[in-house]
């Protein structure tokens, strides 16, 4: 909170009286636990984070898994939120979210392979059933899409295709 002082006293006004401060940074704490291992500490949560990516199964998820897990799990959330603000009540909701490297073979360190090992496209379909028109099952989408934190992150750097599907 940004704290303003009284003319002639070096006192905070009391909190009626002051600025909000609208700046709030996460942070995670990472630790290395071992070969192709790292815990991450995040407020109260802690959780295992494997290899960068892998294109076999892995004992934890990597941090590929985790970018598109939580990537669905905002827009499930977000669509929930609004939804329920709105009084519209879902019934069920699932989300698909896969992402393509650029050139797997560059994180690989194939020599001579060009591009680069970064995802290059993302592509996700939110699955939702509730008892409203698709319109407003559209309108709800795209508020959602303008207030997801990630959504407005990834589309800066990585193309996005996101859509949603009405299913019965």
């Amino acid at each position: 909170m940004i704290m303003l002082e009284r003319e002639n006293e070096n006192l905070p006004l009391p909190p009626s009286q002051t600025l909000m401060d609208t700046t709030y940074n996460w942070v995670a704490r990472v630790r290395f636990s071992g070969k192709n291992e790292a815990t991450a500490y995040t407020g109260t949560h802690t959780f295992p984070i494997g290899k960068q990516a892998s294109f076999t199964q892995t004992a934890h998820p990597t941090a590929v898994d985790y970018l598109l897990g939580a990537l669905g799990g905002d827009l499930l959330s977000g669509l929930q939120a609004i939804a329920s603000r709105r009084g519209v009540t879902i019934d069920e909701m699932e989300a698909r979210v896969s992402g393509r490297m650029n050139n797997p073979l560059v994180f690989l360190g194939v020599i001579g392979e060009q591009g680069h090992p970064g995802l290059e496209a993302i592509t996700g379909t939110l699955y939702v059933s509730a008892d409203v028109s698709e319109a407003a099952l559209q309108d709800l989408w795209r508020v959602t899409l303008s207030r997801s934190p990630l959504v407005n992150t990834l589309q800066r750097c990585v193309v996005l295709s996101l859509s949603l599907q009405q299913i019965l």
